[in-house]
Parts: structure tokens; sequence; C-alpha cells
């Protein structure tokens, strides 16, 4: 993936209401970045599902790519967006746009980061992602490079 142009969900929110909190995508090479800054609904995650999809429409993955997802503010949610969460994570996976690693940076004064880490945790798992939590960005972002290093790069052009 090429460095590419932030996208927010409010961007590709549809449907009758809006999305709660603010998540923006954008590529920077081979590492997928999301800020977001809860607290989010389930239209939240079905616009983030559209904003995916809008990124690798206009840049898609030319190897292995990882996330870094940094969440300010609150990560508080309902089970019914955990639950859209989980879904969003295997459209990405039959759609052959799951990441190889991913890890979320939550500094531990974010409000409901002790109730709803573990609760992400068990859709990564189930999901079946490599993922780690941080409360730090350098060793977020060391720890998605070295997840990165070794796997094999597919030529430009060659997929998903």
């Amino acid at each position: 993936m090429e460095h590419g142009p932030k996208k927010s969900v409010d961007e590709f929110a549809t449907g009758p209401f809006r999305p709660h909190g603010r998540i923006e995508i954008w590529a920077e090479g081979n590492v997928v970045r999301l800020d977001a800054a809860g607290p989010f609904n389930k239209e939240a995650i079905v616009a983030m599902g559209a904003t995916w999809r809008a990124l690798f429409d206009g840049m898609p993955a030319d190897g292995p790519f990882a996330d870094l997802v940094t969440v300010h503010r609150s990560v508080m949610a309902s089970q019914e967006v955990v639950d859209a969460f989980g879904g969003f994570l295997a459209a990405n996976t039959a759609a052959r746009q799951a990441p190889s690693a991913v890890a979320w940076v939550v500094d531990p004064e974010v409000e409901g980061a002790s109730l709803m880490l573990p609760k992400f945790a068990a859709v990564y798992v189930a999901a079946g992602r490599n993922f780690r939590f941080f409360d730090n960005e350098p060793e977020a972002e060391a720890w998605v490079r070295e997840q990165l290093r070794g796997l094999p790069q597919r030529p430009p052009g060659g997929g998903h």
C-alpha cells in the first residue's frame, strides 16, 4: 500500500442515525492506521467497514500489512457494537483484506479500557488475528514492524 489520505467514517455514514465516535483510517506504507475516539455505536462500525473498503478500493494491498489502532477518550461500546466489530473482522477475512498483525494503543486512562479490552480481545481471538494491546505508540509500532519483518511480500498488483 502507498501513503494515502485520511478517510473518516463521517464520509461513509448511511442510515437514519449518525455514527457516535470518530474513526479515521489511512495507510502509511504497509501499516494501516486507525485513529478512534469513542464511545462508539453500531453505525460507527458499519461506517468503518465502508471506509475500510473505500481505502482498499483506492489502494489495494500489495503484500502483508498491519493495523495500528490508537484509541482516545473512550472505548465504551455496547455488546451490539462488539458483535458488529466481529462481523467487520469476518468480512475483512472473507475479502482477503485481513492484516497480518494488529496493535491497539490504549492509554489506561481511556474510559472503559479495563472493561472493554477483554471483549475486543475475545473478538480478535475468534477472528484468528495476531494482535496485542499497548499503552504507548512506540512499542506498538515496533511490534507491528517486527511482525511484518520476514513475511513474504507479494509483487505489486499481486492482490490481497
